[in-house]
């Protein structure tokens, strides 16, 4: 690896820089002579120089003009000042410019200048060896030297940085072959890339699984480059050794999370697709459907028509049997004795209690026989799917495929989304059948439950509250209007605003011992649950002794599914009456029903508000500016609203045929 000493010569007489080459032609040294300073510091800037002879006068410039460039510039090059004529004050700012040897052309001048130049060469070769050294041994990255002579280019120099990454004493390493770094992991690429490279010698670097002395496995980026010597023959070969396992591995990870994330999205485009076929058919087809068996019926039919699925029924247990039997079937038959939910623990049992599809395989089920006796398919896993709206439980929908792999993830997101459109829309359909029934049901239940918020507020305000009616509002919060025998409305909000269901309380009107209250409520829990199943709530009172509830239901109506889940869910609600009776063919409902879809929320509020606050009296007890405040709107706008509802009101009796 040593190269030969380079010496340069400047001297502008060209025959005297020729006398001292020749004076320096000793074996293993190059000699190069350049005839002014500008030159010199061309050729420092371009080549290594390992020591500059230059002659006292260059003409315009000094050596010790030169000297002092050198210094500024280069540093501690070995600079020897040589002149046929010296003198104490030449010397005098040599030695304060640092310089290497001062020689006088006297005498064996020769045989002094070569000594002079040999020490120079050899202390700034010995300076430049141990910074090399030191440079080598304190590099932060591991570096190793290969001899690329010797048989299997043996390792003759490895670095700390080397030892710290691989945990690999020197002692182990030198006199190896690099390779033992490679393992099972190692790219044989990468390897193959690296031997061509030696072999061509050129440089390349790459990057590989290398392992440390413990076996512990890191990625390694690989530098090598080939070290020629004078002649351009590759003696040996460097090495540098970078751990990257950092961002290599940031990258797996990254690119994993890509490919997931493809997945992610295929599984969403099927998603979505199926969401574009069966679900807004099922929208179509539920919107339609007029009674709750045409709404079964249709979710069946969907099902089977599309793919994987071969059979799917809708039932809903007899809570009192504890059975459930097929209601609509498709792709199979409703024959047979119902299923004993009693008899055992079975995914249908478990779908309605926790309100979650559940995925069974066929071989799993307790009551395999009486599901393959309705299936006209052969099948392999069975979804069971909760039919509801809100707290309102309908049932479940079975649905069976043959592939056991096809109900994923994603295809159970389908199956919910039908479930809860299909229990929407048996929601509703309860709800009209309610309002238009000619045979009910009334239920009246005593309720204890403090979380009840009429309960709270009639036992904590000691007051007596009875029900006049309610609407419910854009935020799909429910107001609440109840008649309340109060002489102190001041306490009556404050308690009422301390409920954590009360969103807001409006008192409308105050007249002398009572008054009419709004409730703004997010969650009216029972009162939810009643609504939800399709009841009509009819009449509630409340004291601080004693509160009911009073519904309707039409008469074919599951009034005892509702009336389980009512006394099952809310603690201290007891049935207490229940009664069958025909209603008029010209109902109450029904003309309420036509008069609030004919007007607006506001035209709605205002004669409400008006009537309840018996603004048609005589004398006048509320004012309209009263009502008006009480809906933060000017007096002049509430009189508007209410004109509008009133033209209605009066449209809708005098035009009904």
């Amino acid at each position: 690896m040593t190269t030969r000493p380079r010496v340069l010569v400047v001297d502008a007489d060209s025959d005297r820089a020729g006398a001292t080459v020749d004076a320096l032609a000793t074996t293993g040294r190059d000699s190069t002579a350049v005839d002014d300073a500008d030159a010199a510091l061309v050729e420092l800037g371009d080549h290594a120089v390992d020591c500059v002879i230059c002659e006292r006068d260059l003409g315009d410039r000094s050596a010790i003009d030169l000297l002092e460039t050198v210094r500024d510039v280069h540093g501690d090059v070995p600079f020897v000042v040589l002149t046929a004529d010296g003198d104490e004050a030449l010397a005098e700012r040599a030695v304060a410019l640092d310089v290497t040897a001062y020689v006088r052309r006297v005498d064996d001048w020769q045989r002094r200048l070569d000594d002079a130049v040999s020490r120079a060469v050899d202390d700034g070769r010995d300076r430049t060896g141990v910074l090399t050294q030191r440079a080598l041994d304190e590099a932060p990255v591991g570096i190793t030297i290969a001899d690329a002579d010797a048989d299997d280019m043996p390792l003759v120099y490895t670095n700390d940085a080397f030892v710290d990454l691989t945990g690999y004493d020197r002692a182990d390493v030198v006199g190896r072959n690099c390779r033992f770094l490679q393992g099972e992991d190692s790219d044989p690429d990468a390897v193959a890339e690296m031997r061509a490279a030696i072999e061509a010698e050129t440089s390349v670097t790459t990057e590989l699984a290398n392992y440390t002395a413990d076996g512990e496995k890191f990625w390694n980026r690989v530098d090598i480059a080939p070290v020629r010597d004078a002649d351009g023959d590759v003696t040996h070969f460097v090495g540098f050794q970078t751990d990257v396992s950092e961002r290599v591995n940031a990258e797996r990870v990254a690119e994993r999370r890509a490919a997931e994330l493809a997945t992610e999205r295929e599984s969403l485009q099927h998603v979505l697709e199926r969401i574009d076929g069966l679900v807004q058919d099922a929208g179509q087809a539920l919107v339609e459907a007029t009674t709750r068996e045409s709404v079964e019926t249709a979710t069946c039919d969907l099902i089977v028509d599309n793919d994987p699925y071969t059979c799917a029924w809708v039932g809903e247990p007899d809570l009192a049997e504890k059975t459930i039997a097929p209601t609509a079937i498709a792709g199979g038959t409703p024959d047979g004795d119902p299923l004993d939910l009693r008899a055992s623990d079975g995914p249908i049992q478990t779908a309605i209690e926790t309100g979650e599809t559940q995925v069974v395989d066929v071989a799993d089920l307790p009551d395999r026989d009486w599901h393959e006796a309705r299936v006209d398919d052969a099948f392999a896993t069975v979804a069971v799917v909760p039919l509801s709206h809100r707290d309102a439980k309908y049932g479940v929908l079975c649905a069976y495929v043959d592939d056991a792999t096809a109900v994923d993830d994603r295809e159970v997101a389908v199956l919910n989304a039908l479930g809860r459109m299909a229990g929407t829309a048996i929601s509703a359909v309860e709800t009209r059948r309610t309002l238009t029934a000619d045979d009910v049901v009334s239920l009246a239940f005593t309720v204890r439950n403090r979380d009840a918020f009429f309960v709270r507020i009639a036992e904590d305000a000691d007051v007596s509250l009875s029900y006049a009616g309610s609407m419910h509002r854009d935020d799909d919060r429910l107001g609440m209007f109840f008649t309340v025998e109060t002489d102190d409305p001041d306490r009556l909000e404050a308690v009422a605003a301390d409920l954590p269901d009360v969103v807001d309380v409006t008192v409308v009107t105050a007249t002398e011992g009572a008054c009419l209250v709004e409730f703004e409520v997010e969650n009216a829990g029972l009162l939810s649950t009643l609504a939800d199943y399709g009841a009509d709530i009819r009449e509630i009172t409340a004291s601080p002794t004693n509160a009911t509830v009073e519904v309707e239901l039409p008469r074919d109506a599951n009034a005892r599914s509702l009336v389980d889940h009512v006394e099952s869910a809310f603690a201290d609600v007891e049935l207490t009456a229940y009664r069958e009776r025909d209603r008029a063919d010209a109902t109450k409902q029904e003309f309420v029903a036509a008069l609030e879809a004919d007007l607006t929320d506001r035209q709605l509020t205002a004669l409400r508000r008006a009537y309840f606050g018996e603004f048609f009296e005589w004398p006048r007890p509320t004012s309209g500016d009263d009502l008006a405040e009480s809906m933060g709107i000017a007096r002049s706008t509430y009189h508007q609203h209410l004109r509008a509802a009133e033209r209605k009101l009066v449209g809708e009796f005098f035009d009904r045929p």
